[in-house]
C-alpha cells in the first residue's frame, strides 16, 4: 500500500511540474522610478530633478529607447484607474504631435515607451482611496516619549534625501533607476513600514493601521493590474515608484504564469 501511495504521489508531482513547463509565462518588467516631477507627497523630500533640461531630456530619449527594445504589451502607470480617460486624450494628442509632455514620469516615460511600442494607450492601474497617517503615528510616538524610536525615523529619512539629492548631481536617470531596482533595494522599501509598529503602547495600533493601509493600496493596483490581462500577453511594462515596486513584486511573485526580467538586463 505503502508502495502505491509513494507512487501515486510521484505522478502527481511529474503532472505538476510537466504542467508548470507547458505555461506561458507573461514577461514582467516592474521598473521603479522616482518621481520626475517631484510633487513633494513623500515623506523625504527631494531636490528637482530638472526633467526637461537638454541633458535630462536626452537621458530620458536613452532610457525610453531601451524600453521599447523590450517590446511591452500593455504599460501600467501610477495614476489612478478612474482617470483613465483623463490619459487617453493627451496621450492620443502626443501620437499625433500635438501634445508637449509634462514632466510626469507617466508621460516622460510612459507616453514614449507606448508610442515607440505602437500601443493604443496605456493602462491607470492605481487606487489611492487609503489613508497615510504619518502625522499621527509622529504625534503618538511623542506622546509615548519614544524619541529614541522618533529620532531614529527622522535620520532615515534625512539619509534618504541626502543620498538621493547627492545622487541627483552625479548620475544619469538611467543610473539612478538601475541603482533603485535592486533585490537589496526592494527589501529595504517593503520592510521600512514596519519600523511603524513600535509606535505606541500596546492598546494602540496607529503604526499597524499605516502599515496595512500600505498594502492594501498596493493590493487593489495588483488588483487592477490582472483585470486588464487576458493571459495572451508575452510581454507587460510596470511603472511605478520604487516603493509600490518593492511591495508588488512581493505579492506578483506567488503568481505562476508571471515571469519577472531583472531590470539590469534591460537597462544595458
Amino acid at each position: 500500500m505503502k508502495r502505491y501511495l509513494l507512487l501515486f504521489t510521484a505522478l502527481i508531482i511529474v503532472f505538476y511540474l510537466t504542467g508548470q513547463d507547458s505555461i506561458n509565462k507573461t514577461e514582467i518588467l516592474l521598473l521603479g522610478t522616482f518621481h520626475f516631477a517631484n510633487p513633494g507627497l513623500d515623506v523625504a523630500k527631494f531636490e528637482n530633478a530638472n526633467i526637461l533640461t537638454d541633458k535630462r531630456q536626452q537621458e530620458v530619449e536613452t532610457l525610453a529607447a531601451q524600453l521599447i527594445r523590450f517590446k511591452p504589451e500593455k504599460i501600467f502607470i501610477e495614476t489612478p484607474a478612474t482617470a483613465q480617460k483623463r490619459y487617453d486624450s493627451p496621450f492620443t494628442a502626443y501620437k499625433n504631435g500635438a501634445h508637449t509632455l509634462t514632466t510626469n514620469e507617466n508621460q516622460q516615460l510612459g507616453f514614449r515607451v507606448a508610442k515607440g511600442s505602437g500601443l493604443s494607450g496605456l493602462i491607470c492601474a492605481d487606487y489611492n482611496q487609503v489613508s497615510f497617517p504619518i502625522d499621527r503615528v509622529m504625534k503618538i510616538m511623542v506622546a509615548n516619549r519614544q524619541m529614541d524610536l522618533l529620532q531614529y525615523f527622522q535620520s532615515v529619512v534625512q539619509q534618504e534625501q541626502n543620498s538621493f539629492n547627492e545622487v541627483l548631481k552625479t548620475k544619469t536617470i538611467t543610473q539612478i533607476i538601475l541603482d533603485g531596482n535592486t533585490n537589496e533595494e526592494y527589501t529595504k522599501l517593503a520592510g521600512m513600514y514596519y519600523f511603524f509598529l513600535n509606535a505606541g503602547d500596546k492598546t494602540n495600533h496607529a503604526g499597524s493601521f499605516l502599515v496595512s493601509e500600505q498594502w492594501r493600496r498596493n493590493s487593489y493596483i495588483y488588483e487592477n493590474i490582472l483585470k486588464n490581462l487576458d493571459g495572451k500577453e508575452k510581454r507587460i511594462l510596470i511603472l511605478y515608484g520604487t516603493t509600490h515596486v518593492a511591495m508588488l513584486k512581493e505579492m506578483m511573485k506567488y503568481n505562476e504564469r508571471f515571469k519577472f526580467i531583472p531590470v539590469a538586463s534591460v537597462l544595458k
